[in-house]
């Protein structure tokens, strides 16, 4: 085994995949940018209806793959728009794959996979 891996049992690596290794609450007050160095967000949940800032709030690990900040196209719907004008209503959960959260307005629990 590699140094730095890690073997998992089929209900650790479910667990890790929904956001068990950790979390942060973040809201706009907090104008830093928050980047995931123990692994990447997984998962958002909304607390306040939230704005992601509007040129690198919301970063995708691959910004083809899940709603960002940094693309308006997507592999899953080619005319997709960036997310940096829409407003995320309070009590919605989305599920991806980010490394870095900046918002505009509300608040958010953030989940680590």
């Amino acid at each position: 085994m590699a140094i730095g891996t890690h073997k998992y049992t089929v209900q650790e690596a479910q667990n890790a995949a929904m956001g068990q290794a950790g979390s942060i609450f973040l809201n706009a007050s907090n104008t830093d940018t928050v980047t995931c160095s123990t692994g990447k967000f997984v998962a958002i949940q909304f607390i306040t209806d939230t704005v992601f800032n509007s040129t690198s709030g919301l970063v995708a690990i691959e910004d083809t793959n899940f709603p960002n900040s940094q693309s308006g196209a997507t592999a899953i719907d080619s005319d997709g728009d960036a997310v940096d004008s829409a407003t995320f209503p309070a009590g919605l959960t989305i599920y991806g794959r980010w490394s870095q959260i900046i918002l505009v307005s509300g608040s958010v629990i953030a989940y680590v996979g």
